[in-house]
């Protein structure tokens, strides 16, 4: 592959996205109507694009762990690029920065793109929710929030009033009825500042499937329903 084949082949994300100059886009265009090869990952790139307008921006910051999977001869890819002489001499870069994506890099941005279109990613399809436990010990109270992530549910725990460093012990209850751990803490309290400090937790589950949380604080156990 020639130098200025490779070049052009980094530059089809920016051109697919329209982030080239008007002299760079015009060299793009005239080497895919010559090269069979660069056309079809053009194609490709351009339908990428064409998702990616339909992608609420709001949406972005929302997909905490998007995920996405090399193409299966990604390794085969990477060592001929180990091979080949020319990938490995460092070139200076004459642009600003942008996209620059191979075909692993097409992949990886329909996947993105399927992800935040089609509610991938547990923050996209359902808000975080939040709770509060009843029935407590005068003085005792914990609170906190659920929130949905790609892989599984996020807890935050906020408790005041009990004994510093009480051992405190998470589950989740799902529609089984089994108790699934989510994690442990130790209640910290500063006297100085006269707060507590929340704890962060995690488990596998998803949001919708937890019907309560129960925590076992020292020889005590109290459980809020979801």
């Amino acid at each position: 592959m020639s130098p200025d084949h490779r070049e052009i082949r980094e530059n089809l994300g920016a051109w697919a996205m329209g982030h080239l100059s008007p002299e760079e886009r015009e060299a793009v265009d005239r080497h895919i109507e010559t090269c069979p090869e660069c056309r079809a990952e053009a194609d490709s790139l351009k339908q990428t694009g064409s998702l990616l307008e339909l992608i609420d921006p709001a949406l972005i910051g929302s997909l905490s762990e998007p995920l996405p999977n090399p193409s299966p001869d990604f390794d085969e890819r990477v060592m001929a690029g180990l091979r080949d002489p020319e990938a490995r001499k460092p070139r200076r870069s004459r642009r600003p920065w942008r996209i620059a994506l191979p075909a692993t890099g097409a992949i990886a941005l329909v996947t993105v793109a399927l992800v935040l279109l089609l509610g991938g990613g547990q923050g996209s399809r359902e808000a975080g929710q939040e709770f509060t436990f009843a029935a407590l010990p005068p003085g005792v109270s914990i609170d906190g929030s659920l929130e949905p992530r790609a892989t599984g549910t996020g807890i935050e725990v906020n408790v005041n009033g009990m004994r510093p460093g009480t051992l405190c012990r998470v589950y989740v209850k799902t529609a089984s009825d089994k108790l699934e751990p989510a994690g442990t803490f130790r209640y910290r309290y500063s006297a100085e500042e006269h707060e507590s400090y929340p704890a962060t937790l995690s488990t596998a589950w998803d949001l919708s499937e937890i019907h309560s949380l129960v925590i076992k604080a020292g020889d005590q156990t109290f459980r809020t329903d979801i």
